[in-house]
């Protein structure tokens, strides 16, 4: 079958419900609908599956039943295809195939089906369910047919869908998707964060996330999601789209936020980076005698009155918030604002500073509900240009309306966004409002009070790999720029500087090497796969566990590994020496040594050198070379994620050295290896020590403080945007001439001209006051915001990009060096990320440069301080360049010498 288009899967999901009609109400199509679309979802998806292994092992039926070919475990009896089998009795067998598959996936299954009654025949008789089953089985919701992305995006339908039909029900468990949208972007959640819905519903709330950092096109896969539900099928709900989505690492816990809160750590609450929520409004049947003496500490501001426990849930955000890292977005209705009986509860959130904005939005926002809601802002850690204020921004007219429902647009979204990452005032919608003016209105937060409507408008690898002897030399003359380097700094060793005992370059090119030795082998002739399986890992004795995460591509050896203390499935055992291949994803390069004992997830395919045929680690080199892996990816089967089986692998045929070559090569290897991994180290620990060394140098409370603005009025600084508009057009570009630079072009302290854009000489006379000259500092001012660079007499008269800020200091005390130096520093790059505006390429202007507090120390000190910079800039040029000089003769022999056709 081939791929279901969107239109097709939606008449599909919505063709289903409509089968209730009649004796289910619309508001319970949801309990019965989502379960039987994930059932044919966990169905399909694990024949699909079992396929590929099939095709994998050449018909070998228990190794298609391993569970690491399953992302979950379906027991034969509770196959979709049987329980399709049975004519009478049909909730029952139902439900019994999903409660036997939820035995059988304890840890991630356990309860997802819910507590719908498949057995009322009152409701739901047997030709019905037949007729909804047949429904579902017209079409094969494999991956193949149907990627995570876009069943996910039909489940977002179904929901909508759902609450459409629900009315007044919808909702507890479906939040306006616009609303959530504009939640996402007002945290911006980033990589690797904890996200947190406290009453999470049908779990839109973070999977808004996900989707905001797959936009943007950076890593979402260790994102990880925590909600809690107090409803069982809705909590059912969120965990089924949480998986659906294709999301990993989530917990999605069933209870009463307020009443027990599931996630807790000791005696108080867990915290997290990120917290959205929608809470049910003012709900008035809550244990308010028991969060009076709350074992958590919520209580920290009061106890909110019975009837309504908006506070209660506020301050259990407040307290659920990493005190770093923790922002949180909360959906309220407008009375939290100002309602007298809450009123010092209000008072004391916004004399801890932790308001960030109130956010006011228009009506018919929610199904069936008139009422006006507003999005609160809140921050553990504010900036210190915001500490002491409250920005509000009146959103009430942003918003469009079809029929009884309202919306918000990307534009309405765009607006709001970039009104509150300005922090500033704009007439008739924002307005930046400092604590003393609140306090002066009793603390009241009604947003009309500090917003005044306006009505008057609208406002690449190295070439030298084919050069052996040319890498040998590089890496030889790397380790004397690296011991030069870090001898420069000596004289800061007192500051904890990371120090690194650097081997002498003993190692030569190999003027030993005997093709004519070498003899053609199978892979298999000189390795063993090891199958060893350990069913209780907890109970091994074995500590350390290599799952695909640990890998690394490209490396020789497994540095990374895990705890097996959690492990509950059947494991495979290793032993140090044997090296470890990623069977999955061949794409992605992953087989190295392990040079300790342990255990490793199904994915791993564990190979042993066989006695006399390999030395100990050369296996390593041999998985490592560029033939190899084409073999593997082209080898590789399956329609998910794509594998490569054993008998295969071991088929793939080389020229392996004699024992005494094998020898000479990985003494060379490992030694170049180890050194590797030392430079490594020093590099991440000589990052830190920069941060820290710039930081005590630059901003010390002694030196006189200025403004960039200050500056330029003083007729010291010059700042310059470059052209753009009609001024710089692409049809001025030549494919020779001077460069154009644009943020592009500034990598590492360095302007990279090679791939231009070029002017000709007549343009570049008709641009002529926007030539750089050395001494000018270069700002990006879109996409990734104050990156700089330098500009020095090479690159003298090159042209400053639309894309492009320059600073020029004009007979000031202030070096050039050292502003270059100071922008770079890491709390002013934070400073100008935190204040670029735009939601899809963030920039920086003029007027935000202009505000920017520069420390000026005393020019002999200036050129003290960045003589140090320097120096140590110079060594962590050595160290990456060593580390990269180390990679590539790494490469260089792995495919020049072990790979070569001989």
């Amino acid at each position: 079958m081939s791929r279901i288009p969107q239109q097709q899967l939606e008449s599909y999901l919505w063709g289903a419900a409509t089968l209730l009609r009649g004796t289910i109400d619309a508001g319970d199509y949801k309990q019965f609908i989502f379960p039987l679309l994930f059932y044919k979802r966990l169905c399909d998806v694990y024949d699909e599956e079992t396929k590929t292994a099939l095709a994998e092992s050449q018909g070998d039926k228990e190794f298609a039943s391993y569970p690491e070919n399953h992302r979950f475990q379906i027991p034969p009896e509770a196959h979709w295809n049987e329980t399709r089998k049975v004519a009478k009795n049909v909730g029952t067998a139902l439900q019994n195939s999903l409660r036997a598959i939820e035995t059988a996936n304890p840890d991630k299954l356990y309860g997802i089906f819910g507590d719908a009654q498949w057995t009322n025949k009152d409701r739901l008789p047997d030709a019905m369910l037949r007729d909804l089953i047949e429904h579902f089985s017209s079409l094969e919701l494999t991956i193949a047919n149907l990627p995570e992305d876009e069943l996910g995006n039909g489940y977002e339908y179904l929901i909508k869908k759902f609450a459409d039909d629900a009315g007044h029900t919808a909702a507890e468990f479906y939040t306006n998707r616009t609303v959530v949208h504009l939640m996402t972007e007002l945290l911006q959640p980033q990589p690797g964060e904890s996200i947190y819905d406290p009453t999470c519903g049908s779990g839109g709330m973070p999977l808004s996330c996900v989707a905001h950092l797959r936009r943007q096109g950076k890593e979402w896969r260790n994102v990880r999601i925590y909600g809690q539900e107090r409803n069982l099928m809705t909590s059912s709900i969120a965990r089924m789209n949480c998986f659906l989505h294709g999301i990993e690492d989530f917990r999605i816990e069933r209870g009463d936020t307020l009443a027990e809160p599931k996630f807790v750590q000791g005696d108080r609450l867990q915290q997290f980076d990120v917290v959205l929520a929608n809470p049910p409004y003012s709900i008035k049947q809550w244990d308010r005698e028991a969060f009076a003496s709350d074992p958590w500490g919520r209580n920290i501001f009061g106890t909110p009155p019975q009837g309504r426990a908006d506070y209660a849930f506020w301050q259990h955000i407040i307290q659920s918030m990493n005190p770093q890292t923790g922002r949180c977005a909360i959906l309220f209705p407008h009375g939290v604002l100002f309602r007298p009986e809450e009123a010092e509860m209000r008072r004391k959130l916004i004399e801890a500073d932790l308001i960030e904005c109130v956010i006011g939005l228009g009506p018919n926002l929610f199904y069936n509900s008139p009422m006006q809601s507003c999005v609160v802002v809140c921050r553990a850690n504010k900036p210190k240009e915001r500490r002491g204020k409250i920005l509000f921004i009146d959103a009430v007219d942003e918003v469009t309306r079809e029929r009884a429902q309202s919306f918000l647009t990307s534009e309405h979204i765009e607006h709001i966004v970039t009104s509150y990452q300005a922090f500033q005032d704009k007439p008739g919608l924002a307005r930046a409002v400092s604590i003393e003016e609140i306090r002066r209105n009793n603390h009241v937060l009604n947003i009309p009070l500090y917003v005044q409507k306006s009505y008057s408008g609208i406002e690449k690898p190295s070439s030298s790999l084919l050069d052996l002897e040319a890498i040998f030399q590089a890496w030889s003359n790397s380790v004397f720029v690296v011991r030069d380097t870090l001898s420069k700094v000596a004289d800061l060793r007192g500051k904890e500087m990371p120090l690194l005992e650097i081997p002498s370059p003993a190692l030569q090119l190999p003027r030993w090497i005997d093709y004519e030795r070498w003899r053609k082998v199978t892979l298999g002739e000189v390795v063993g796969e090891i199958s060893e399986r350990i069913d209780d890992p907890a109970t091994s004795g074995m500590n350390r566990f290599v799952g695909l995460e640990h890998f690394d591509q490209g490396e020789l050896k497994i540095r990374r590994y895990g705890a097996t203390e959690n492990l509950i499935s059947s494991m495979k055992k290793f032993s140090a020496g044997d090296t470890l291949f990623a069977r999955r994803n061949a794409y992605l390069k992953r087989a190295s040594m392990v040079d300790f004992d342990g255990l490793c997830s199904g994915d791993a395919i564990v190979l042993r050198e066989k006695e006399g045929q390999l030395v100990p680690g050369f296996l390593s080199f041999l998985l490592n070379t560029e033939s190899f892996w084409e073999f593997a990816i082209a080898n590789a089967a399956g329609t998910m994620s794509r594998r490569v089986n054993v008998k295969t692998l071991l088929q793939y045929g080389f020229d392996l050295p004699p024992l005494d070559q094998q020898h000479r090569i990985a003494e060379i290897l490992w030694a170049v290896d180890d050194y590797k991994a030392r430079l490594e180290v020093l590099h991440e620990s000589f990052e830190k020590f920069y941060t820290l060394f710039i930081d005590e140098q630059l901003f010390r409370a002694e030196y006189s403080r200025t403004t960039l603005g200050e500056l330029a009025k003083q007729g010291k600084l010059d700042i310059q945007t470059g052209p753009f508009g009609t001024v710089l057009q692409a049809s001025s570009y030549v494919k020779a001439g001077t460069p154009i630079i644009n943020p592009v072009n500034m990598v590492k302290r360095r302007l990279d001209v090679r791939e231009g854009p070029f002017l000709s000489p007549g343009e570049c006379e008709r641009l002529n006051r926007y030539r750089m000259k050395p001494g000018d500092i270069l700002l990006g001012r879109k996409g990734d915001v104050g990156r700089a660079v330098l500009v020095t007499p090479e690159y003298n008269g090159f042209i400053v990009g639309s894309d492009t800020i320059r600073l020029r200091l004009i007979d000031s005390e202030l070096r050039p060096e050292y502003l270059y130096n100071f922008m770079l520093a890491q709390k002013t790059r934070s400073w100008v990320a935190r204040h670029a505006s735009g939601t899809t390429m963030p920039g920086i202007n003029e007027k935000l440069l202009h505000k920017i507090e520069v420390l000026i120390p005393t020019t002999n000190v200036q050129d003290q301080t960045v003589q140090k910079i320097t120096e140590i800039n110079q060594v962590d040029d050595a160290l990456v360049s060593g580390i990269n000089v180390c990679r590539d003769l790494i490469l260089a022999i792995t495919n020049e010498l072990i790979q070569k056709e001989h």
